[in-house]
């Protein structure tokens, strides 16, 4: 066998098709292993090439996530879902700015439903709304990896970013999540969601109250922390007579919020004494001794006069003991 032959046995696997003619279609393929050769390594360094190119353009993306257009339809409200409001005021602008942009400019974000059918809420309900109302695809980031707790969590921070929820929303969403053990504390779940204790024990106080308190004020969502606080002290204290006086003020729905809170707490407040008052009146509590007189028989420009007797008073005590 001479040695063209043993050699073009030996690059049989090498052969490469022809590098590309200067008018576009390719040459006639090398006849010997050397040009074999380089022609295999001229096409190694065209790939060698290319791959840098791409690999520099994917770093135009690092750092990006895609956005897919999906069809509304295919995606399903999340459990944890606490935005409802589709009817007021604020949805309805939301709903115009998609319509007149084609679609949400702002994605949502999904996750593929537990059942294997469509997708599943992240956080964007009132975006998917409007998308499926005005018969839309919506744009939306599809997180395959995202636990029950990361959605918990996402939602939260999207709501707080957004449009806060009202005391009440807010309430009643935390206790569903303890209630379903989605966390094992309240200290769990505030870590979790970035909050203090205090923040989802206040929340907490609003959802805790009966039925029918709630019910008594226009809306729920007119029910504020400071206020579920006296409220929630009112119950503890006397139930009865606060659910009783909440079903009375249900009936009158005119009154406002301020109002009827008012009237909840001034049903647990004790009637005045008809005893008069002492002018002057003095107890020990413990290390202090307490002076209570009446406002009306001090003129507020004597009120330093009278301070300064009291001081006077003590230094001659404190003078007379040395």
């Amino acid at each position: 066998m001479s040695i063209k032959d043993r050699l073009a046995k030996k690059t049989g696997d090498l052969m490469v098709p022809a590098p590309a003619s200067p008018e576009g279609g390719r040459g006639a393929s090398p006849r010997t292993a050397p040009g074999q050769m380089l022609a295999f390594r001229s096409a190694m360094r065209e790939s060698s090439d290319r791959v840098s190119q791409l690999e520099a353009q994917l770093k135009d993306y690092d750092g990006t996530v895609p956005i897919r257009a999906l069809d509304p339809t295919t995606i399903q409200a999340s459990k944890w879902a606490n935005r409802q409001d589709f009817g007021d005021e604020s949805f309805a602008e939301l709903k115009s700015l998609i319509a007149e942009a084609g679609g949400n400019t702002q994605p949502i974000k999904v996750r593929p439903a537990a059942d294997g059918d469509g997708y599943e809420i992240v956080f964007g309900h009132r975006r998917h709304r409007a998308c499926l109302e005005l018969e839309l695809p919506v744009n939306a980031i599809v997180d395959r990896e995202i636990t029950e707790q990361g959605q918990f969590v996402q939602m939260d921070q999207e709501n707080r970013a957004r449009k806060n929820l009202s005391p009440w929303e807010q309430g009643v969403w935390y206790k569903r999540a303890l209630d379903d053990k989605l966390w094992p504390s309240q200290n769990a779940m505030a870590k979790a969601c970035g909050l203090s204790q205090g923040n989802i024990s206040s929340a907490l106080l609003v959802a805790e109250l009966p039925d029918e308190v709630i019910a008594a004020f226009p809306s729920p969502h007119d029910i504020q922390f400071q206020g579920a606080r006296k409220l929630a002290g009112a119950v503890k204290k006397a139930r009865d007579e606060i659910v009783q006086r909440a079903i009375e003020l249900a009936e009158d729905s005119a009154r406002t919020a301020p109002e009827v809170l008012a009237a909840l707490l001034g049903a647990t407040r004790p009637a005045a004494s008809a005893r008069k008052e002492e002018e002057v009146g003095i107890e020990r509590k413990g290390d202090l001794l307490v002076i209570r007189l009446r406002a009306s028989g001090v003129p507020q420009d004597r009120v330093e006069e009278l301070r300064q007797l009291i001081t006077g008073f003590l230094e001659d005590v404190q003078s007379s003991g040395a």
